[in-house]
């Protein structure tokens, strides 16, 4: 049995391979930790990091060899400790199907994280390294600093209070991105494809929107609306307005425009709370959990940014510093973990000021903003 799910050989090679400094030993501490090693004395060794037999023909296709089976026997045992924890779960819980859903959830991640890749890490690195994709930038100059421009696969929550201006935000940063010649889709759940365009344009042209309510133009208007159509391209951004929106339709309609050829970079959804879970489930929190795994799931399929407003809860409303902290999201679940940037937008004096609380791959940071309410315009200051 200890056979399947451990190798002492192979914790042995790899402890003299580390402790004899061979030439890539600082590379095996950096994809094994001692929770690797199933043996206490391995264990011990690598965590004093003490001197081992020294073997006598060491290559490297012989130690990543080895250290491929180390990492697959700690995957089986991995395994097998979920497998008892489900089992001892179903024995002491009421709540059978909740219970059930987390369990499988954790399955279906362990098998996601953990598929076998027959990758030689070198050549990862050389490809990380030399054959980087070029980011996409926002146009706004610090943002894009903190977050060194949006990378394709990362899921991106833009959160804020009622009426702070995530979706004006959101199409600020949809107007650069255009400018950038970015195809763009929007998914709306709660305004029309017009209202979405109508803003659009007025952030663009610098119209005030009420005009367009009421038509109600000055010349020097009609000569900036002109300009704009004359020079601008709207042929690389799809809105679509939606009264119910699965993270399965999103798949559908990418599914769709890739065989056209059209290759979507970035997916805007407003907002994600709206959005329905393929689970049928009373627990909300479940539910955004799944969406929010789903969404992140697409951004590496199809090799996209999906940016995603998200409301937060009111516990903050009750609080007497009303600053948003990553607990805020509401029925968030898993929602700050999957996603790799969390954005929160939140009043500072006549400003606005946005608050990256979370960036997987960099730093934090707060960038302040103007706000200009009649045409809807963020600047940054």
């Amino acid at each position: 049995m200890l056979e399947n799910i451990s190798s002492i050989s192979s914790e042995y090679i790899i402890i003299n391979y580390i402790f004899n400094n061979f030439k890539y030993s600082n590379n095996i501490f950096n994809i094994i930790n001692e929770n690797d090693f199933f043996y206490e004395k391995t264990k011990k060794y690598f965590i004093e990091k003490k001197f081992f037999i020294k073997l006598n023909s060491i290559d490297e296709t012989y130690i990543f060899s080895n250290l491929k089976n180390l990492v697959e026997k700690t995957k089986k045992r991995k395994m097998i400790k979920i497998l008892f924890n489900i089992v001892f779960t179903l024995l002491n819980e009421k709540d059978i199907p909740v219970i059930i859903y987390e369990k499988v959830k954790m399955l279906l991640n362990f098998k996601e994280t953990n598929k076998i890749m027959k990758l030689n890490y070198f050549e990862m690195l050389k490809d990380y390294l030399f054959n980087k994709e070029t980011p996409i930038y926002t146009g706004y100059k610090s943002l894009d600093n903190i977050l060194n421009g949006l990378q394709k696969g990362d899921l991106i929550i833009l959160a804020g209070r009622p009426s702070i201006g995530k979706t004006s935000f959101l199409l600020n940063l949809v107007k650069n991105l255009l400018f950038l010649n970015n195809k763009i889709i929007i998914f709306s759940l709660e305004m029309t494809v017009l209202q979405i365009f109508i803003r659009l344009i007025s952030i663009i042209s610098e119209v005030n929107q009420n005009k367009f309510k009421n038509n109600d133009f000055s010349e020097f208007d009609i000569k900036k609306l002109s300009c704009l159509f004359k020079n601008f391209n709207f042929n690389n951004l799809i809105i679509v307005d939606c009264s119910s929106l699965s993270p399965n339709d999103i798949e559908i309609q990418l599914n769709f425009y890739k065989k056209n050829n059209l290759i979507i970079n970035i997916i805007c959804i407003d907002y994600i709370q709206l959005m329905k879970s393929e689970i049928s489930n009373n627990n909300r929190v479940l539910e955004i959990s799944d969406i929010s795994r789903s969404l992140k799931l697409i951004a590496k399929n199809f090799n996209c940014v999906i940016i995603s407003l998200s409301q937060l809860n009111r516990l903050i409303e009750h609080r007497i510093e009303k600053t948003p902290i990553l607990s805020d999201l509401r029925d968030s679940g898993s929602l700050e973990q999957d996603a790799d940037i969390v954005i929160f937008l939140n009043n500072k004096y006549k400003l606005v000021e946005l608050s990256i609380l979370k960036n997987r791959n960099g730093p934090l940071g707060n960038i302040l903003f103007s706000f200009i309410n009649e045409y809807t315009k963020f600047n940054q200051v």
